[in-house]
C-alpha cells in the first residue's frame, strides 16, 4: 500500500531504462519525472493491478504445483514431527530472537567489528541494524499480534475476515506513521536555541531512522499480510460478491488511511531524504 500512495504522489523512483530526449538529465534511483494527474491515476492502477495479479497468480500456480508434486514428495512421520520438530522450534526461535537482539546491540559492522572496514572508525558506515537487525527484533511482536487478532476476529463474519482486515489497516497506518517520521526533521526536545535547532535531524538521526525502518520492515511487515489475504480471497471465490467486497474494502481503506497519514505530510512540508541506509534507497 505504501507504493500505491508513492505512485499517487509521484514519489516512486524512476528507473534508468526510461527513454529520455537527447541532452536531458537522466534521473537517478531516488528522483522522479514530473507528470500530470492522469499519469498518477494510471500509476495507482498499475501498482494495484500488478501486485494483486501477481499474488493471485503465484498462489494459484503454487497450489497447482503442490498437487502435481504431492505423489513424489516425501513426508516426515507425524509422531516425529509433533514430538521433536515442533518442540525444537520453540527454543530455537527464542535463541534466534535473542541473537538478533545481541547483534542489534553489537552489530557486526560496528567500528572495530568483524564485518567493519579495516579503516572505518565511524558509526556512519554501519548498515546492518537499519537493513535487517531491527526488523528481525521487531518482527515477532507483529506476527503474534496478527495471529491472535485473526484467531479472535476472523470467525465473527464468515464472509469478511475481520481480523485480517483489522491488522492490515492498523499495520498500514503504523507503516505510514513510521515513514512520515523517518522523512521529516525531529526535535530532540532540547529547546529552541541555535544549538538545538542545529541538532534537529531527519528521522531523529541515523539510529532513529534505523529503528523506524525496523518498525516498517519488521513489525508492520509481519503484522500485515498479503499471503493470507490472497488465500482468503481465493477461499471466498465461491461467492464472488463477498470476495470482491472484501478485496475492494481492504485496498480502498488502506489507501485512504495512507492518504490521510502520509498525504498530510507529503503535501504540506514534504519528505526529506532519509538519514540511514535502508532496503529501499540510501
Amino acid at each position: 500500500m505504501r507504493d500505491v500512495f508513492l505512485a499517487l504522489s509521484n514519489d516512486l523512483p524512476a528507473p534508468f531504462n526510461h527513454p529520455f530526449p537527447s541532452g536531458a538529465t537522466r534521473p537517478g534511483y531516488s528522483t522522479t519525472v514530473s507528470r500530470n494527474g492522469g499519469y498518477s491515476f494510471m500509476a495507482i492502477i498499475a501498482v494495484i493491478a500488478t501486485t494483486i495479479g501477481l499474488c493471485l497468480s503465484a498462489y494459484t500456480f503454487g497450489a497447482h504445483l503442490a498437487l502435481a508434486l504431492e505423489p513424489i514428495t516425501p513426508t516426515l512421520p507425524f509422531r516425529f514431527t509433533r514430538r521433536f520438530l515442533d518442540r525444537a522450534v520453540v527454543p530455537i526461535a527464542w535463541l534466534a530472537w535473542l541473537g538478533a537482539i545481541f547483534m542489534t546491540i553489537w552489530p557486526p559492522d560496528r567500528p572495530g567489528g568483524p564485518s567493519s572496514s579495516s579503516n572505518s572508525s565511524s558509526w556512519a558506515n554501519e548498515t546492518w541494524r537499519g537493513q535487517a537487525l531491527f526488523a528481525c527484533v521487531l518482527a515477532p511482536p507483529g506476527c503474534l499480534l496478527r495471529f491472535y487478532a485473526s484467531l479472535k476476529l476472523n470467525g465473527l463474519i464468515p464472509s469478511f475476515p475481520l481480523g485480517t482486515f483489522a491488522v492490515n489497516v492498523f499495520g498500514t497506518a503504523a507503516l505510514g506513521m513510521a515513514f512520515d517520521l523517518q522523512h521529516v526533521p525531529l526535535d530532540d526536545g532540547g529547546g529552541n536555541d541555535v544549538a538545538s535547532v542545529q541538532s534537529i535531524m531527519v528521522g531523529g538521526g541515523r539510529l532513529g531512522c534505523q529503528v523506524l525502518e525496523g518498525v516498517m520492515d519488521g513489525f508492520c511487515g509481519c503484522l500485515t499480510t498479503v499471503s493470507t489475504w490472497v488465500a482468503e480471497l481465493s477461499g471466498l471465490s465461491s461467492r464472488l460478491r463477498h470476495a470482491y467486497a472484501y478485496g475492494f474494502a481492504s485496498v480502498a481503506v488502506g489507501l485512504a488511511v495512507l492518504v490521510v497519514v502520509m498525504g498530510s505530510v507529503r503535501w504540506t512540508i514534504g519528505f526529506d531524504a532519509v538519514a540511514c541506509a535502508t532496503t529501499r534507497w540510501s
